[in-house]
């Protein structure tokens, strides 16, 4: 069962929506001041989503072929949370028009800004450069190298994540990345003990 660990957007975003304010006697039209701030904090949705969907991605290559049952269920609980995150992120990169981070890489600009990204599909051959990577490997050397890209890649999101809750200026944006954030700092302390315990196992 996915562990939902953030509130629902419905409810981050109606405790976060601003009240519009009269200048002049005319209203400031909330719209406006909803896309003001969305803008602000395209960047961190942006590179949040990307960096989600490379680890939902990975997470799931190792729940399929890691042999070692402490990496599976760890890679199981990345996939899921993560997932869980990512449909927040793509609300929020809707929700005022944006389009959502491209899967390759391309430029938004250059796609339908329209289109949602296609679903993932199960047993689909991997898409990013260091998922192509990893299912070259096998056995401990796989688990290695799948543990050292989440550790960094939860190293980046701490990072990304602690940034935007300190500093993000839209009010829905900075509330996801607060509820966020301390379950993002759990799964590095447990991929970097995960991690030292496959370093220790093949030096033995």
């Amino acid at each position: 069962m996915r562990n939902l660990w953030i509130a629902p957007l419905a409810a981050i975003m109606v405790a976060a929506a601003p009240l519009a304010r009269a200048e002049t006697g005319n209203e400031t039209p909330p719209q406006s001041q909803s896309q003001n701030r969305s803008k602000a904090d395209a960047p961190f949705i942006e590179k949040a989503l990307k960096s989600g969907r490379e680890t939902v991605e990975l997470a799931k290559l190792a729940a399929e072929r890691s042999r070692n049952d402490q990496v599976k269920q760890f890679a199981e609980m990345l996939a899921s949370d993560h997932a869980a995150v990512n449909e927040q992120l793509v609300l929020l990169s809707q929700r005022d028009g944006a389009a959502p981070a491209p899967r390759d890489g391309t430029n938004p600009s250059e796609q339908d800004k329209s289109a949602s990204p296609p679903p993932a599909t199960p047993g689909a051959a991997p898409t990013s450069p260091k998922a192509q990577e990893l299912s070259k490997l096998t056995g401990m050397q796989f688990d290695q190298q799948f543990m050292a890209a989440m550790v960094d890649g939860q190293e980046k999101s701490a990072e990304l994540y602690a940034e935007e809750a300190e500093r993000g200026s839209d009010p829905a944006a900075k509330k996801l990345a607060t509820e966020a954030l301390p379950r993002i700092k759990s799964y590095l302390d447990q991929g970097k003990s995960i991690r030292a315990q496959l370093t220790d196992k093949e030096n033995r």
